[in-house]
């Protein structure tokens, strides 16, 4: 038997209810169990980020790249990147304000503020001439960015941007240059009000298919790190 809901009990409904962010995680957090019983029972189970990085390049055949890393700090995974992908030809660009988190990040354990992160402006010591820093917001450097943007080589993008907004604004601009095959990492995937909502709605507002590839298991949670490959 369905439930119908009249206009007299919503806005009855919307007036008990509180405007809460815990209670948005709970609702959406079914969710996070129905993407892993639909998408995330064929990807290979890693136990470390640097395991999965290491994963996907062995996966793509340390092919030369393009890598696009959202959210760099200290630059320890860009670096590891370098290493593993030795190839002459790959491109690696990293984007960050480097004066931290934007805006507050907000989860159902608290979450961070504001300015999190921050480096004091300090971009990577990264001796490697094939690495290149875009500093500032995402909403500065990545349009100009992608003007420029002739690469036909295997797309690698690393989101560790924590945030709802920005990754779903690093989704959006970027979808036209994420092609067949090309490799998305989150870092923060079962933060459900954010990165993971931001996946959601992109697949859903650019009718995206995708497989998962792999991922990392934390004792918290059903993903630490998450990379899939469009299809």
């Amino acid at each position: 038997m369905k439930l119908k809901f009249t206009t007299t009990f919503k806005i009855l409904f919307s007036k008990l209810l509180p405007d809460s962010e815990k209670l948005r995680y709970l609702f959406w957090l079914p969710k996070l169990h129905t993407f892993h019983r639909k998408h995330g029972r064929h990807g290979a189970v890693l136990s470390s980020r640097k395991q999965l990085y290491k994963y996907i390049n062995n996966y793509i055949s340390n092919q030369a790249i393009t890598y696009c890393e959202f959210g760099v700090f200290q630059g320890d995974s860009i670096r590891y990147w370098t290493r593993i992908n030795n190839h002459n030809n790959s491109s690696f660009f990293g984007f960050d304000t480097f004066s931290g988190l934007p805006e507050s990040w907000n989860n159902f354990t608290g979450g961070l503020e504001k300015g999190t992160f921050d480096t004091q402006g300090q971009v990577p010591d990264i001796d490697d001439a094939r690495v290149v820093f875009h500093k500032g917001l995402f909403q500065d450097t990545f349009p100009d960015f992608l003007l420029g943007y002739l690469s036909d080589k295997l797309l690698v993008i690393n989101i560790d941007a924590d945030l709802y907004s920005s990754t779903l604004f690093v989704l959006t601009m970027g979808h036209r240059i994420l092609k067949k095959g090309s490799i998305i990492i989150f870092d923060e995937f079962s933060s459900v009000l954010h990165e993971f909502r931001a996946f959601e709605d992109y697949c859903a507002a650019y009718g995206v298919s995708f497989e998962v590839v792999a991922y990392t298991k934390s004792s918290k949670s059903y993903y630490a790190h998450v990379a899939v490959q469009i299809l």
